[in-house]
């Protein structure tokens, strides 16, 4: 067997999160990106996913991926003011279009320091971090993410360093 290296992975902390939405809405001309970043940071679509997106895949609180990498359709419940703004956009604009080389601008501008090739990916490790984080269960997030295996799931679950020390807790104390 040859051995290779798991790529690095990375997540975005809230303060990140607020200063790439910040940069997106002061910098960037395109008038999708900035929502295209958020539904990506709420459902865990794929950028493509995401803006693939037309008007009668938003309905009754949720967003239907279609054309997904494993080739199901999954839909994701939103929060109802991301729904209401995600459902005038696209009765305004009728679909997103090609917005990547935008979010990828806005990143650079941010400041914000990636591994190579985890430019839009990082949205979709920071939502399943996040999740983790907060209490959410590793079988869940694989529903969630639309993955097939449970170790596909578990290079998601990287936590960030305070909250693995809170891990410490429940050692069972052997003394």
């Amino acid at each position: 067997m040859i051995r290779l290296d798991e790529r690095e992975l990375s997540w975005l902390t809230i303060e990140q999160i607020r200063h790439l939405l910040k940069t997106i809405e002061e910098f960037s001309q395109n008038p999708h990106v900035h929502l295209l970043t958020r539904i990506c940071l709420a459902t865990v679509a794929r950028w493509g996913e995401a803006e693939n997106l037309q008007l009668r895949h938003v309905q009754e609180g949720k967003l239907t991926f279609v054309n997904t990498k494993s080739g199901k359709s999954r839909s994701v419940p939103v929060a109802p003011e991301l729904f209401k703004e995600i459902w005038k956009h696209l009765e305004k604009h009728e679909e997103f279009s090609f917005s990547l080389s935008a979010f990828r601008r806005a990143l650079d501008k941010s400041g914000i320091k990636l591994p190579t090739g985890q430019a839009v990916h990082v949205l979709r490790h920071t939502f399943a971090s996040h999740f983790f984080m907060n209490g959410g269960d590793i079988l869940s997030l694989q529903k969630i993410l639309g993955h097939s295996t449970i170790a596909m799931t578990m290079r998601y679950s990287h936590l960030s360093e305070d909250h693995l020390c809170t891990a410490v807790r429940f050692f069972p104390n052997y003394n």
